[in-house]
């Protein structure tokens, strides 16, 4: 999941926060780089979502499929 889509509503009182809440469980994880780079990755792993760091700091879309999962992007 896109790290500013993780962060951004965990204030309980963001529109979407009710949302973020009904999916967290599906969540595999989110980009560490791009956590990082957009200054979130406190957010993020507060959150309790995972940073994924397979290669230079990205997530292995591969591996992901590969495992079984549906891969989405914003």
């Amino acid at each position: 999941m896109p790290a500013r889509r993780i962060a951004e509503p965990q204030s309980a009182d963001h529109k979407y926060h009710r949302l973020l809440e009904s999916v967290k469980d599906t969540i595999v994880g989110s980009c560490a780089y791009c956590s990082r780079a957009y200054g979130v990755k406190d957010e993020v792993q507060s959150a309790g979502v995972a940073l994924l760091d397979d290669y230079d700091g990205h997530p292995s879309i591969h591996s992901l499929a590969r495992d079984g999962f549906q891969v989405l992007t914003f």
